[in-house]
């Protein structure tokens, strides 16, 4: 991927993703992104057709599940009726701090919310210089300098999570402390996921599409998500910054319960932010999204009963 897109395109997280993703390498000549001229050049619908064609695992493919083509309208009313739902998913998990409270009342921590806010912030703003090191000083393939940034972002994130856990260790109520730190972070992520989506779904506005402007932008994303956008249901999003709440969250809780754990959480987040960038055509939207699901759902109970507030 090149180097000027590498920022374009959202973090996995998805869902960075972000969570559809983050690097694709569409094409590779020796180590260098080249698009194919003649691919740019056919019409919208020609293109469409050419997604068709991954070859996805077996009993993975989503082709049976593959959602009809929307046209830009319904899916920017689509986007505009998921988005309270993603703000309404972060409050229910402000909602269910009640249930462990003994007597009810929630103490709220914006301070740490903030911090987590600053976390994911920090993080994201370091992505490209860690490609750049990569691509530049190792003497590696783009793809597998591209796999080695995601890998080491995920070390890096639960890195700085850990920082910024270890500067209230000393405080009352650890458990709160990382719960409010990870709602921050997955709270970050959310805005970023929720602008990001409007940004991407203007390529294909029915006036730009037909011409060449943002093609290379539709290109590159329909190379993550092996298909094109209009044919992704805008309430995966819902799903998928659902996932990455109880991801942060629970991996937050994994760390201020003990510091050994952050090699786990980063071998994972890493493992995560490479599935989401390269493996969604192979295993397709639904199989990793539900995959993700559960995986983070595990994450996050396992982060409550560290804290023995589930049985």
């Amino acid at each position: 991927m090149s180097d000027k897109n590498f920022t374009k395109l959202r973090p996995p997280s998805y869902g960075t993703m972000n969570s559809k993703g983050e690097i694709v390498i569409p094409n590779e000549r020796t180590g260098q992104q080249q698009f194919s001229t003649a691919s740019r050049d056919l019409p919208f619908e020609e293109r469409v057709a050419q997604h068709e064609g991954y070859i996805s695992l077996p009993g993975f493919s989503d082709e049976d599940d593959d959602e009809e083509e929307r046209d830009y309208n319904t899916l920017l009313n689509e986007y505009l009726i998921t988005t309270p739902f993603i703000l309404l998913a972060l409050i229910s998990f402000i909602i269910l701090l009640h249930t462990f409270s003994e007597d009810g009342a929630v103490l709220y921590k914006w301070d740490i919310f903030l911090l987590g806010v600053t976390g994911w912030c920090a993080v994201f703003l370091i992505r490209k210089p860690v490609f750049l090191i990569f691509s530049k000083l190792v003497s590696l393939k783009v793809s597998i300098s591209s796999i080695l940034t995601l890998l080491f972002v995920g070390f890096i994130e639960e890195v700085v999570r850990m920082g910024w856990l270890y500067r209230f260790e000393d405080e009352d109520g650890p458990f709160l402390i990382a719960y409010w730190l990870g709602l921050g972070w997955a709270s970050a992520e959310a805005v970023y996921f929720i602008i990001q989506n409007f940004i991407e779904l203007r390529w294909y506005k029915d006036e730009l599409v037909g011409g060449g402007r943002y093609a290379e932008e539709r290109e590159e994303l329909e190379e993550i998500l092996g298909r094109p956008l209009t044919k992704v249901s805008a309430w995966w999003g819902v799903m998928w910054r659902f996932s990455w709440i109880m991801f942060h969250i629970g991996f937050s809780c994994w760390i201020a319960s003990s510091y050994i754990l952050v090699f786990p959480a980063a071998f994972i987040h890493g493992l995560l932010l490479v599935i989401w960038g390269y493996c969604l055509p192979v295993f397709g939207i639904p199989a990793t999204s539900y995959g993700t699901l559960l995986l983070t759902m595990s994450v996050f109970l396992i982060g409550l009963a560290l804290f023995k507030q589930i049985v």
